[in-house]
């Protein structure tokens, strides 16, 4: 049986970390572990993918945490009475529809922040910051105004959905391209109509014009809310990527 599955940049250490740590959880795999195996990504993201999925398949006794979703925040959207749209950070709740979603509260309020400075959004709409009148951003001309309402709904909301609309999968086809497990050859993972479907490899030298020859390349993969929030919060981390979208 799969004891315990992990990823590193750098194996070797990683493995000699478990078999000369003192911690209860590195004693029992010492005990326990009877051999090694492991697969090169070359990607990051791909081993972050590959990770959740064999967690969720094989249940290792010591990735208990990791059996359960990693994402317990998410990011929500809500009409206020005067007809803004507001962002909200909240516990996630698998009956509404998220936006993106988070590890920790405190990664989701920085992340909130950032997407209300970049898209000149109100705190005070997004419940940053607490007040009564207009909100600091807005005394610097960062704010529009739709804290005080000088800014209507419909131009405020415009900016909002095109946040949404850039942060989600929904029906959309995209390839994330990204590093191979050599200098010549590159990743991809494909999403089909808002659904992660898998990964794969291709070598430079073979152009790929066709993304019906890359579909047929593809290693098929669960999808699920853990897949997706990997890899947006993968995309927010390396801005980078080469996206295809089609």
């Amino acid at each position: 049986d799969l004891i315990y599955i992990g990823k590193s940049k750098n194996i070797k250490n990683r493995i000699n970390q478990h078999f000369t740590g003192k911690t209860s959880k590195c004693l029992k795999i010492q005990a326990q572990v009877y051999t090694v195996t492991y697969e090169e990504t070359g990607s990051e993201l791909i081993a972050l993918l590959k990770e959740s999925e064999e967690i969720k398949i094989n249940k290792p006794i010591f990735n208990r945490a990791q059996r359960k979703t990693l994402f317990n925040w998410a990011l929500y959207q809500e009409k206020t009475p005067s007809g803004y749209i507001a962002l909200k950070v909240e516990k996630a709740d698998g009956r509404k529809k998220e936006i993106t979603s988070f590890t920790s509260i405190q990664e989701g309020k920085n992340a909130l922040f950032k997407i209300t400075e970049k898209y000149h959004l109100c705190q005070k709409i997004n419940g940053i910051y607490d007040t009564k009148k207009s909100c600091f951003q807005y005394s610097i001309k960062q704010c529009n105004g739709a804290c005080i309402e000088k800014e209507n709904s419909v131009e405020y909301n415009k900016r909002v959905t095109e946040f949404i609309k850039n942060n989600t999968f929904d029906n959309n086809n995209i390839l994330v391209i990204d590093k191979g497990r050599y200098l010549e050859e590159r990743s991809a993972i494909l999403i089909e109509n808002g659904v992660y479907k898998g990964y794969c490899y291709y070598d430079l030298n073979y152009q790929i014009n066709n993304i019906e020859i890359l579909k047929n390349l593809i290693i098929p993969m669960q999808s699920n809310r853990d897949t997706l929030s990997i890899i947006k919060s993968y995309l927010r981390k390396y801005k980078n990527l080469k996206i295809i979208k089609f």
